[in-house]
Order: C-alpha cells, then sequence, then structure tokens
C-alpha cells in the first residue's frame, strides 16, 4: 500500500486526459512518467553514492565543476550553483533535482513515448502545483531567514539557494527556475523542483506538506494501449521528439515513433469509409 496521501485519478483515455487537465491554473507544473507504479524521485537518491553521507554530493558538484571547464567557453559557464545543476541534469549527471515542465501536454509525450502497448498497463502524469509549493516552504524557511527572504521579496535566489544546498539539512520540496537555460530546457517549457536535503527520498519530503498534499498533488494514470492516439495527437499539436529534442539524434527518433505510431492501412480504410458514410461529416474524408 501506497504511504503517501497525494490524489490518483484514473482516467479512461487520452481524450479524457486532454479534458481533464483543462481544469488546472498556471500555478502547477507537470511530469510524466512512462510507468504509473513509479513514485517520484530525482536522480540523485537512485545513485549507490549518495547513502555515503559526510558531504558525498557537494563533492560530486565540486567535481563536475572542475572538470566541465574542460569543455565549456568561458560564456557557458554557469555564474550560480542553480545553473550548475540544471546543467548536470541536463548531461545525466544526477542531482537532487527534478524536471517538470509548465506542459501538460508534453508531459504527456515523455510518459506515452517510450511505453508498451498494452492494455494492463498504465503511464502517469504527475500534477504538482508548484506554486502551493513554493508558498508552503518560504513559511518554513522563513523561520530561519526572514530577514534574507524580505530583501528578495520573498524568492529563493541563488544566494539563499547555495545556502540550503550546503546545509544540507531542510526537509522540503520547493521549485527553482535558473536564470539561463538552454535551448532543450526552453523548447521543453522546463521548471525544476529541488529537495532541501539529498539524504532524504523525494516523496519523504514531499510529506512537509502534510494535510495539503492531497489538493496539491495528482498522478494521472492513462491506459498505454491509447499510445499511437497521443502520440499522433500530440504531434498536431507539434510535440515530438525532434521539437522537444532538436539535434539530429532527436529528428531521426521522431521519425521512427512517428511512422511506429501510423494507423495500420486497414485502420485508415475503415476511417475513410466511416466518415464517407457519415452524412453529417462536413469534410472530405
Amino acid at each position: 500500500m501506497e504511504q503517501y496521501s497525494y490524489t490518483t485519478v484514473r482516467l479512461a483515455s487520452f481524450h479524457d486526459f486532454r479534458d481533464y487537465v483543462q481544469q488546472f491554473s498556471e500555478s502547477w507544473a507537470f511530469r510524466g512518467q512512462v510507468d504509473a507504479a513509479w513514485i517520484l524521485n530525482n536522480a540523485i537518491e537512485r545513485t549507490d553514492f549518495i547513502r555515503q553521507g559526510n558531504g558525498i554530493e557537494a563533492k560530486f558538484v565540486a567535481e563536475f565543476q572542475r572538470g566541465a571547464r574542460n569543455y565549456l567557453t568561458k560564456d557557458q559557464i554557469p555564474e550560480h550553483l542553480i545553473e550548475w545543476l540544471a546543467l548536470m541534469q541536463h548531461h545525466g549527471a544526477p542531482t537532487r533535482l527534478l524536471d517538470l515542465t509548465r506542459s501538460p501536454f508534453i508531459a504527456a509525450y515523455f510518459a506515452f513515448e517510450f511505453a508498451p502497448v498494452s492494455t494492463d498497463y498504465h503511464v502517469a502524469v504527475w500534477c504538482l502545483n508548484v506554486e502551493h509549493l513554493r508558498t508552503a516552504a518560504l513559511e518554513v524557511l522563513s523561520q530561519e531567514f526572514g530577514e534574507a527572504l524580505k530583501e528578495t521579496n520573498n524568492l529563493i535566489n541563488e544566494s539563499l539557494f547555495e545556502v540550503l544546498f550546503y546545509q544540507n539539512n531542510k526537509n522540503l520540496v520547493f521549485p527553482v527556475e535558473p536564470f539561463r537555460m538552454n535551448r532543450r530546457y526552453s523548447l521543453q517549457q522546463s521548471i525544476f523542483l529541488s529537495t532541501g536535503t539529498s539524504e532524504m527520498p523525494f516523496m519523504e519530503q514531499l510529506q512537509f506538506l502534510e494535510d495539503t498534499m492531497q489538493k496539491a498533488i495528482v498522478k494521472v494514470e492513462i491506459p498505454s494501449c491509447h499510445k499511437k492516439e497521443a502520440l499522433r495527437e500530440l504531434l498536431k499539436m507539434n510535440l515530438h521528439r525532434a521539437s522537444l529534442f532538436p539535434d539530429l539524434d532527436g529528428y531521426a527518433l521522431s521519425i521512427k515513433l512517428r511512422y511506429n505510431s501510423m494507423k495500420s492501412p486497414e485502420e485508415w480504410a475503415q476511417e475513410q469509409e466511416s466518415k464517407r458514410s457519415d452524412t453529417n461529416y462536413p469534410f472530405l474524408p
């Protein structure tokens, strides 16, 4: 039995998902996951070395910062720790950040992209009220950093984030947005959630929301048998691998996924015939 008190919603189809997410305001962000059985966790909690403690995360970041300078131009070198962590995340190094998107449909794309087509399998789109997370985190942090927060108009800025990172002792989750974002993250409308410590699982730190968690965290499950329909609909929104990963690898994979999602000749013929025989259908099939 799951011990976490978020809300779970099961929908019958991708069409239902499109309707369901219309209710969410701009306060929400989304994360698609290929398996609905997975909970939310960041990459660093899935590593073996994080269990060593003793400031191992800070040492890992420092080593990346030293080595990465050999591969970056002067203009590409991040100015702040938040930007360093975003750069690490972009290149596959584990961090305490969890990446989300402002678009529920981009999240749906990532949920369906590599999912098996099965009636017994569900993908998930997690919906998180990041503004509520921000407000709840500020309420906790104001007890220790009240004066600093007054100076920043209640923003967790780069300086405060760095203090929280190296203290590594706060049990909470809050949104962060690096000032400089690479092209991929901009296209994906990315926003990150950071934990207050790397020594406790992400889901456990979400518990700081207490009785508001059910209203701020929603997991939407969709049967993966609707994968092809979903990817075709998302393609109409210009959401595909090439648009989200603008390089040759992304383009190549987008073609593969588009062809794999095409209707079979039988399905195509059936659809054409259905529209021809439908006297209420106003267009050519």
